[in-house]
């Protein structure tokens, strides 16, 4: 098939293979790098994330902490002011109200808050932490079915937790009250009690890599399709017209019509095949006149 074809036709249908291979491959390689796009992306959001809570807990812990036990009695109830968990978990819904879909958790198997009862994932999580197999983790997990990256560093119980944390007969009452006995309770210090995870979906970054592919891939399409379009142009003018002309000349010449021209404007090598034409068709005449006389 390739043989039958015209040399316009051979040179289109070659750029066009080159064209769908080196497509083929700009998205293979744009999908690839952009994949590892997706995981620094991620990774910078949740490390901001991370960020923001670390110094609300430090401002809690330096400021926030002393001035409210230095106001507060010795039986008020203000964890608001003095428990981080509680800071910082507040700290995040505020937050996912402009990023709902941001999750932040401090979940751990024993927790005085329900809300932050670890589930089968993090509960895995918190006993790496616990065995030491790493000082903090970060990964990709599914939550009810959407995709994440997720990052999460140990819960260590401080000497501040446990007057919260050790038994129900030393917590304060409203606590005893609000949360019950039968869970958050036995700490020790030092001890891995959980872990805080924070959640950043996968999803919509990736959908942002694969426009960003296809925007690509457009582009790429658009330019290369120009670019056919020019060489198309000049093969037709300076190879297919010219190589044309000399055929068609050449068909008269083989008729007996001697007084037509080979008119080739440019010096390559179709300038050369059409002077040699010429120089035949010299010899031509002139062996036809010998024979003639």
């Amino acid at each position: 098939m390739f043989r039958n074809m015209s040399i316009r036709k051979r040179i289109v249908f070659m750029l066009a293979t080159v064209y769908i291979v080196s497509l083929a491959l700009v998205v293979a390689g744009g999908g690839y790098f952009l994949e590892r796009d997706v995981v620094r992306e991620a990774q910078q959001k949740t490390d901001l994330f991370a960020t923001v809570m670390s110094n609300s807990a430090r401002y809690l812990h330096n400021v926030i902490r002393p001035k409210a036990e230095e106001l507060l009695t010795e039986d008020a109830y203000f964890p608001e002011g003095a428990v981080g968990v509680l800071m910082l978990t507040e700290v995040a819904r505020y937050i996912q109200e402009d990023y709902p879909e941001y999750i932040f958790r401090f979940a751990s198997p024993n927790s005085l808050n329900p809300d932050n009862l670890s589930d089968e994932f993090e509960d895995k999580i918190i006993t790496a932490f616990d065995d030491g197999d790493f000082e903090d983790w970060k990964g990709f997990t599914e939550r009810d079915g959407v995709k994440y990256y997720a990052v999460a560093k140990p819960l260590t119980a401080g000497s501040d937790c446990i007057h919260c944390h050790d038994t129900p007969d030393v917590a304060h009452p409203s606590q005893v009250e609000q949360y019950g006995t039968r869970s958050g309770y036995g700490y020790l210090e030092g001890d891995v009690v959980g872990a805080r995870f924070i959640y950043v979906p996968t999803d919509v970054i990736q959908q942002e890599a694969y426009k960003r592919i296809a925007y690509f891939s457009a582009a790429f399409s658009i330019f290369f399709l120009l670019v056919l379009f020019a060489v198309d142009r000049f093969i037709v003018s300076s190879v297919v017209k010219p190589i044309e002309h000399i055929v068609e000349v050449s068909e008269d010449i083989s008729r007996g019509k001697l007084d037509v021209e080979f008119n080739v404007k440019t010096n390559d090598e179709i300038k050369m095949l059409a002077d040699a034409f010429d120089r035949m068709k010299v010899s031509l005449a002139k062996a036809m006149d010998i024979l003639r006389q």
